[in-house]
């Protein structure tokens, strides 16, 4: 879950973010890493949270949504 929070903070700070085609890079998270499989894993982990720790983490997701 960090990874994938780090990861996505990352990707969506970085200038060539928009860029991004699914149809290439490596693979890897962490060099070319999926907006849509990075949003599923923050997703399903906000849902297994308990309901405060879950408010914060979406409060921390939302934000750097609105980088994306």
């Amino acid at each position: 879950m960090s990874e994938a929070l780090w990861t996505w903070s990352w990707f969506v700070r970085h200038p060539w973010h928009r860029l991004w085609d699914p149809t290439t890079g490596c693979g890897v998270m962490e060099c070319c890493p999926n907006p849509p499989e990075l949003r599923w894993i923050l997703d399903a982990a906000v849902a297994v949270l308990p309901s405060r720790d879950s408010r914060t983490f979406r409060r921390k997701i939302a934000a750097l949504d609105e980088l994306w």
